[in-house]
């Protein structure tokens, strides 16, 4: 049942570190382009070997890659393996969600986003705050005290 809090509560703050790892980049890239004349654009951004020459441009890595495409879904799928041993009320229900919501977050909705309309990118951001609160919920259920009798039934 620790695991399975451990990892709940994991993910959640990941999401957290997502959040702050974007902005991070995105209002380091508005200075970069404000104070320095950095340029956005498709060869940029198709560019695998340009250095976009601004710190914060790590914060990209960090929300896409590092925490975005390794971590999370490594976690989530620990956190379904656990929750078939974990014996949390409906913890396997709980997981299961994570995983599905983030399935959608890594693979879905950022394809949709660049096939089908950057709108798609606001479902990102919705579905991730569902994430983290679904995982929250998962750790505090794994934390909640099971009913136990306080006393022995009496035979008659």
């Amino acid at each position: 049942m620790k695991v399975y809090r451990f990892l709940a509560f994991a993910i959640a703050t990941l999401v957290i570190v997502q959040a702050g790892a974007l902005a991070w980049a995105f209002f380091g890239m508005v200075n970069w382009i404000t104070d320095d004349g950095g340029v956005v654009n498709k060869a940029l951004i198709e560019c695998d070997d340009c250095d976009q020459n601004f710190t914060a441009e790590w914060g990209f890595a960090i929300h896409m890659f590092f925490v975005g495409f390794l971590l999370i879904p490594l976690l989530s799928l620990i956190f379904l393996i656990t929750s078939f041993f974990a014996k949390v009320p409906g913890g396997i229900g709980y997981a299961t969600t994570v995983f599905v919501l983030v399935v959608l977050q890594v693979f879905v909705l950022p394809e949709l986003s660049r096939s089908l309309g950057s709108g798609f990118g606001a479902l990102h951001g919705i579905n991730a705050l569902l994430l983290m609160g679904v995982a929250i919920q998962a750790g505090r259920m794994a934390t909640a005290p099971t009913s136990t009798p306080t006393e022995a039934p009496v035979a008659l």
